[in-house]
């Protein structure tokens, strides 16, 4: 079937384009036109580099409902098929049904009338259903969830010189599931153990694109080296610096603005890609008062806190280590501090501390928990210093309760940091909270506020009415 001049023209510029191509077919699918933004030209122009071999991983975080799948995955693959009928594609998503409905949709895109014409193409009638689909050539799409089975197919083609497929994963991670640390290390892990893997040459691309939902989601674990690979990164939040919104037409600033107090959490990760607001959360870093050690009386009885972690691995908490004393009506932080060490090194590590902080500690109190056990029986045989189990209430609860519950007596001013080089770190932790990585600061100054500041109500003796006659 011949083409007119028109639909040449057509031709030309939807396979030089991506989005064009994408408005071509949204108009012609949906019978409306797809509204273009600065940033659908931002990711097109980031996934044509993609197509070209210039990028071969590639990370787009943006905020929901922002047409990113369908640019990104739905238009995509269609894209990369009419470019080579070859193309293999991988694409995840956090949910089988989503990945499923994306790829059902990219299967009608291919088999519209308006795709057919330009770019001729039969879909085999056996392998036509929604998790996997292929044409003639052999190209086609493997969609399952990001936690799912990835058999028997691979993304790309082995040494071809021009652009043959890729692995799309959009959205790996449910909303939910972000403060799971257990859900979060299981796509991470996924991505490392298999995904990875599904590629059929080490040149075809991988591209993922998210909201972002905590500090340690598949974004961050990716840019943070989690893969060792590199990655291109282009990151989209619905207000730039100047607090001009990314797309007016979808969000004015009053309408982000109404959406920031409501749930600054979601704000700061899924609108601004920045999953830990700087400010604000459980605990504000404001409530805390910097004071001069100089101010504090002498013969304080400090004691010692340790937050043990299971190993010296970063991608685990380390071991927390604060210092704190009840001086007055105040808890007082003199130092809080954490460490990347095992066993025993961390217990050679625990009197030199002491020393250098130029005071005597009464107790050390270790969480029964991950390596405390080990280092209260090192330092009890190995020191004198006097060393005791952390018998805590809290430590039944959870971290978010624990905090919760200290908070009043942050808020009230009664916890002081002693001025020093850790307080900067200790502050941005606690900002960040709960989406941080690592929360060792926030269970040490809970337990310190539980033990220092919360008054635990008398147990009042149980009166035993007497009969006169008894002792007659």
């Amino acid at each position: 079937m011949r083409l007119t001049n028109e639909e040449k023209v057509i031709k030309h510029r939807c396979e030089r384009d991506l989005l064009f191509f994408t408005r071509y077919l949204f108009k012609e699918n949906h019978n409306k036109y797809f509204a273009v933004a600065k940033h659908h030209r931002l990711i097109a122009d980031a996934l044509m580099k993609v197509i070209s071999g210039d990028t071969k991983r590639l990370i787009i975080n943006i905020p929901p409902r922002y047409s990113k799948t369908e640019l990104a995955v739905k238009n995509f693959i269609a894209y990369g098929l009419a470019l080579n009928r070859n193309s293999k594609f991988i694409h995840l998503s956090y949910s089988d049904d989503l990945a499923l409905d994306n790829s059902s949709q990219t299967k009608e895109y291919i088999e519209s009338e308006s795709y057919q014409r330009l770019w001729p193409m039969t879909l085999k009638k056996d392998a036509q259903g929604k998790k996997k689909w292929f044409n003639e050539s052999g190209g086609g799409v493997y969609a399952t969830a990001s936690g799912g089975a990835i058999t028997g197919f691979g993304a790309g083609l082995t040494d071809s010189e021009i652009f043959s497929g890729a692995i799309i994963i959009d959205d790996p991670l449910k909303p939910d599931d972000a403060y799971s640390e257990l859900k979060r290390n299981s796509i991470n892990n996924r991505y490392n153990n298999t995904i990875r893997s599904r590629v059929n040459d080490r040149n075809t691309p991988i591209v993922v694109i998210m909201q972002r939902l905590h500090e340690d989601d598949l974004s961050g674990f990716l840019l943070d080296g989690g893969s060792g690979e590199e990655w291109e990164h282009l990151c989209l939040p619905a207000l730039n610096e100047d607090n001009e919104p990314l797309w007016e037409d979808k969000h004015t600033f009053d309408e982000l603005e109404i959406i920031r107090q409501a749930d600054r959490y979601t704000f700061a990760g899924q609108y601004m890609q920045t999953p830990s607001p700087d400010e604000g959360g459980e605990w504000k870093k404001d409530w805390f008062e910097i004071i001069n050690r100089n101010s504090l009386p002498e013969n304080i009885k400090w004691e010692m806190i340790i937050d043990g972690a299971y190993t010296k691995d970063t991608k685990n908490d380390p071991t927390g280590i604060q210092v704190g004393a009840k001086v007055g009506n105040d808890y007082i932080i003199l130092s809080s501090i954490d460490k990347y060490l095992e066993m025993p090194a961390l217990k050679s590590f625990i009197e030199p501390y002491i020393d250098s902080l130029k005071i005597e500690v009464s107790m050390i109190l270790i969480e029964p928990k991950a390596s405390g056990k080990s280092l209260k029986q090192l330092l009890k045989e190995e020191t004198s210093l006097n060393v005791s189990e952390l018998k805590t209430q809290f430590v039944s609860v959870s971290k978010i309760e624990r905090a919760r519950a200290s908070s009043p007596y942050l808020e009230s001013g009664r916890v002081k940091l002693v001025e020093g080089t850790w307080n900067e770190h200790f502050l941005q932790q606690i900002g960040m909270f709960p989406n941080g990585k690592h929360d060792e600061h926030i269970d040490l100054t809970s337990y310190g506020v539980e033990r220092n500041l919360i008054i635990k109500k008398a147990v009042k003796p149980t009166m035993i009415p007497i009969n006169k006659g008894m002792f007659s």
